[in-house]
């Protein structure tokens, strides 16, 4: 019996430490104008990026258990120009659940109105 009890921990664990829970809380510091480097000191290292037409894009998030909370920040020129917080939900992801790093770009994303501005103009 002690054997089970002891692999549902380790498999709990190690379930766990695969999940990214980023530290969203910290994105109140961040301001327009900041550089990625700055960005990088508050928050880490961004779960994943994409850059199209001029316009680079970070995502970060925390996974839950009803909902995952994201957050992407948008750059132009290295520079910091719009961060935006959405939600995935179960429902978002049709009951299939897991890492948020799966979910990113579904829920309640939208792309903000200055940076679709900026990849229309190039």
């Amino acid at each position: 019996m002690f054997k089970f009890y002891t692999i549902i921990v380790l498999f709990t664990i190690t379930l766990f430490s695969c999940i990214p829970n980023q530290k969203l809380k910290e994105s109140f510091r961040l301001n327009p104008g900041m550089s990625k480097d700055e960005v990088l000191q508050i928050l880490g290292k961004p779960i994943a990026s994409e850059f199209t037409k001029n316009v680079e894009e970070w995502h970060y998030c925390s996974t839950g258990f009803n909902a995952d909370e994201h957050l992407a920040l948008f750059f132009h020129n290295g520079k910091l120009i719009e961060k935006k917080a959405y939600t995935v939900t179960m429902a978002d992801t049709r009951g299939v659940g897991g890492s948020c790093q799966k979910f990113i770009k579904r829920g309640t994303y939208q792309e903000p109105d200055s940076v679709t501005e900026i990849r229309l103009k190039f």
